[in-house]
């Protein structure tokens, strides 16, 4: 999954926001629903799903014949497809053949059942655009790890250790949920606004941070652990 810092980067104590979960599934019966098994958890923050990777497959599939709603679960390993009331078996099949091509997989028996219920449970699950209350969450986790490294290498006081998070955090958000290409702009980069907060020293050991915390998107290396 492509790291969505390189564009940031290129041009307080955390306050997690808990994403809203979705409060009502919709009011469909099981039949009319079909579960994906997804790889969308989020590098940076495996506890969650990646917002700004499924949104654009969610929206899509909104767009497909046949389909009501798509939705994510929290943890971002399940689509799940409500279809609309003409929609036949042929049309299904189409869609969950395209949902191969993002290596999402039907799930079937004990799996499905367990999924849809889950679904219908209305927690813990977004629907569409929403996923940008991940993406968000998201935000803030990488901006305080950033802010934590720079902390756990030098003298960070705590105002401009607050601001710079908030700084981080507000800027990772209007990137990951897309806002400021919506608005056709150019986001700062991260140790450009560092520079409000930290020393040139401290910009040095931004710039290592922010290096590692792209290898973790990328894959290349896991989640440090805290602590």
């Amino acid at each position: 999954m492509k790291t969505h810092l390189t564009a940031v980067l290129a041009g307080g104590l955390l306050y997690a926001l808990l994403a809203n979960s979705a409060e009502n599934a919709p009011a469909v019966t099981a039949d009319r629903i079909s579960v994906f098994k997804a790889p969308l958890v989020c590098p940076a923050a495996p506890q969650i799903g990646c917002g700004s990777a499924s949104k654009p497959i969610l929206l899509d599939l909104e767009k497909q014949p046949g389909v009501l709603e798509a939705w994510l679960n929290r943890a971002g390993t399940i689509i799940a497809v409500v279809w609309k009331l003409e929609s036949d078996a042929e049309t299904r099949s189409k869609v969950a053949t395209g949902l191969k091509e993002d290596r999402a997989t039907e799930l079937q028996g004990d799996s499905r059942d367990k999924a849809v219920q889950d679904f219908l449970s209305g927690k813990g699950w977004y629907h569409g655009a929403d996923v940008d209350r991940l993406s968000e969450e998201e935000a803030d986790i990488i901006a305080a790890r950033l802010v934590r490294w720079v902390q756990a290498k030098s003298s960070l006081p705590k105002d401009k250790a607050e601001g710079l998070q908030r700084a981080f955090a507000d800027t990772l958000r209007k990137d990951l949920t897309g806002e400021y290409a919506r608005l056709n702009q150019k986001p700062r980069r991260l140790q450009d606004i560092a520079r409000d907060y930290l020393d040139e020293e401290q910009v040095k050991i931004l710039k290592q941070a922010i290096k590692d915390e792209e290898a973790v998107e990328n894959g290349e290396k896991p989640v440090p652990k805290e602590g």
